[in-house]
């Protein structure tokens, strides 16, 4: 920040570097709106300084009417290949911390891809980079660089994500055909990069890591994964009584935050504390209020059991962070809160479903002796008859009468239909 103040006359790539930082330290402690606004300053400093494109550029000033004013790109200037190839990655560190954040927090994005044509990293190493340059061979290994530029290529899909999935237009209770069947079509379009970004990782990234650093990389490249997957996903779940049902995202919404959940104690291990700790760690807390809902709503007593379980789970993940993440504690206390309602509300649901069911029974016996036919209540109508009262997305409670049932609608961006097929839904890998 002193730099900032004592040199703001000529800006240099060290300032967007030292947003960039403050921006991460941030976000590792649990301030991500303050981070929101810096990273904005990083992407706007970058973008003066000509960080994001590769070619000279000119820009008009139209309040003097002056000649077009040069915008250099790291190409274009007189400076050595490695400090070309530091601007590079200055910006590329900006573009994903921009659009994690924009992700965590709803928020647009700051920089638009079609405005952005500078080259990806080369894939090497800091350390082999004067080798490199010079010409000579490298000895054939998996640079870590190359985990680096796979984030920056999951979070291209993640930004068409915000900007085709969660734009203003497609984010309406009630969609015209023709735009429902265009938001469908683009969650499949983009759930297949997903799928193929999956399968392109390198196996060092998956189950054959040889190096603590492929590890700790494997683990940042599959949470943040997790977290662009049920974005994706999500915002088809439906909400209210009567909307279509979308088995494939729903599943897949279910099964990621299921995944997420089983990554925390790799996470611990191998992640130091950082941004992206920080962003797991919120993730993981949407996930297991995802399976709390799941549980509150599924209507299979054992699908609803191991969901209540793999939420419980978290808790002692989160726990075990406290003392490195600021946000952790208040986490575990929400987290507990809110198992608590969902496991009242599926006592609630079963004690209802053998009350119907028992006056169902001796209607029926009543009504064998009238020669009347009795229709037994479905599981769905007692499933419908728990979230009664649910009326707008803004407004997900599924009990109204339950103290907490606000806060779990606060806290969670997330939704579960109220009826769906158990054994399609949570049993999918």
């Amino acid at each position: 920040m002193i730099l900032q103040y004592i040199s703001h006359a000529r800006i240099q790539p060290a300032h967007v570097q030292c947003f960039t930082l403050l921006s991460s330290y941030l976000c590792s402690v649990n301030c991500l709106p303050q981070a929101w606004i810096l990273i904005g300053q990083a992407v706007r400093t970058a973008q003066d300084l000509g960080l994001h494109v590769r070619a000279l550029q000119h820009r008009l000033c139209f309040l003097c009417f002056a000649q077009p004013i040069p915008q250099r790109s790291p190409k274009r200037l007189a400076i050595t290949p490695i400090e070309k190839e530091t601007r590079r990655k200055t910006w590329w560190g900006v573009y994903t911390l921009d659009r994690m954040l924009a992700l965590a927090l709803g928020r647009p994005l700051g920089v638009n891809d079609n405005d952005c044509d500078v080259e990806l990293p080369v894939d090497v190493d800091d350390q082999d980079l004067t080798e490199y340059f010079s010409g000579a061979t490298l000895q054939s290994k998996q640079p870590l660089m190359n985990g680096f530029i796979l984030l920056i290529q999951l979070y291209e899909i993640a930004g068409r994500v915000q900007r085709e999935v969660y734009a203003l237009d497609k984010c309406r209770d009630n969609l015209e055909p023709e735009k429902k069947a265009e938001l469908h079509a683009t969650v499949e379009s983009l759930d297949g990069e997903l799928t193929k970004w999956c399968d392109d990782l390198p196996e060092v990234y998956k189950s054959a890591s040889q190096t603590n650093e492929q590890v700790s990389m494997g683990a940042v490249l599959w949470g943040h994964c997790y977290s662009v997957l049920t974005s994706l996903h999500r915002n088809l779940v439906p909400v209210k009584k009567g909307q279509p049902l979308t088995p494939k995202s729903t599943a897949k919404a279910v099964s990621s935050a299921r995944s997420c959940i089983r990554l925390a104690p790799s996470m611990k291990n191998v992640v130091p504390p950082s941004h992206h700790l920080a962003f797991f760690i919120q993730h993981l807390f949407s996930s297991a209020v995802i399976l709390l809902l799941y549980a509150m709503h599924c209507g299979d007593d054992r699908a609803a059991a191991a969901a209540m379980d793999e939420a419980r789970s978290t808790l002692s993940a989160i726990e075990s962070w406290e003392g490195q993440w600021p946000g952790a504690r208040k986490c575990k206390e929400l987290l507990v809160e809110l198992t608590e309602t969902a496991s009242a509300a599926i006592a609630r649901g079963s004690a209802a479903t053998v009350s119907d069911s028992n006056e169902a029974s001796a209607n029926t016996s009543q009504g064998r002796r009238r020669s009347i036919s009795i229709v037994t209540p479905t599981a769905n109508a007692v499933s419908n008859r728990a979230i009664k009262g649910r009326t707008s997305r803004r407004n997900p409670s599924r009990d109204p009468g339950a103290p907490s049932s606000r806060r779990m609608a606060a806290v969670s961006p997330y939704r579960v239909p109220g009826k769906c097929s158990v054994s399609a839904l949570y049993e999918v890998r």
